[in-house]
């Protein structure tokens, strides 16, 4: 009869949490604020709060122990992914998405969610302009689909062109919450097809670089004679 007891106890713990409802709350611009959300509480990561000075205790002297050979840095690997790549991938990452989300049944929610996004057009307005346009494209395409598979109270995105500045000026607020079962049904439905797009990715990658060098061979160095060498 304990067991039971305590299986059942187990079980209600695991509902608990599974339906626990967690999340992050995101400002930029001028500040970086970000907050953690689980159930009531509110945790302030980002500016990470003051933290209490610790008493100084007293330790006795040690014996300073010999130096470790540092081992050498390990060099990181990039993906290498081309703006062309990501540009054919998004329609197949998409489609995973919005299966995703689908079985979410709308449990997401996006609030608040207040963007403001200015281009700089020096110094290449024409570039700025495409961008410019590019991303409209995708905002404007994506939204009302999004607003469709999640809950979006009040959105506000704002896009412009400052041809006169040469910098990006980024600022808003947004605010993400959802269940904690999300994670586990986004997780299965938009990961594995991702990690798929990537080894797939992987694979096509080489033929088209051995393509490429055998395109554009590297030209020889011719070895340097006396001549040259006097002059």
């Amino acid at each position: 009869m304990v067991a039971l007891w305590i299986l059942g106890i187990l079980l209600a713990l695991i509902v608990a949490v599974l339906f626990l409802r967690v999340g992050v709350r995101i400002a930029f611009g001028q500040e970086l604020r970000v907050t953690a959300v689980a159930g009531p509480v509110r945790i302030q990561i980002v500016p990470s709060p003051p933290k209490k000075p610790k008493k100084q205790k007293k330790h006795k002297e040690k014996k300073n122990p010999p130096e470790k050979q540092k081992a050498a840095p390990r060099e990181k690997r990039k993906l290498g992914l081309t703006p062309g790549d990501i540009r054919s991938a998004l329609p197949y990452l998409w489609k995973s998405l919005k299966g995703a989300l689908r079985k979410t049944r709308q449990r997401l929610r996006v609030d608040p969610l207040r963007l403001s996004l200015v281009l700089g057009g020096e110094p290449d307005p024409a570039a700025s302009a495409e961008t410019y346009g590019w991303i409209s494209a995708a905002v404007w395409t994506f939204m009302p689909r999004l607003e469709e598979l999640m809950r979006i109270p009040d959105p506000y995105i704002h896009l412009d062109v400052d041809y006169s500045a040469a910098e990006i000026k980024a600022e808003g607020e947004v605010g993400l919450s959802f269940q904690i079962r999300d994670l586990f049904a986004i997780g299965f439905a938009f990961g594995i097809p991702v990690l798929k797009w990537l080894l797939r990715w992987k694979k096509e990658k080489k033929p088209r670089e051995e393509a490429q060098k055998a395109e554009n061979p590297e030209k020889p160095q011719e070895p340097v004679t006396n001549d040259e060498k006097s002059a």
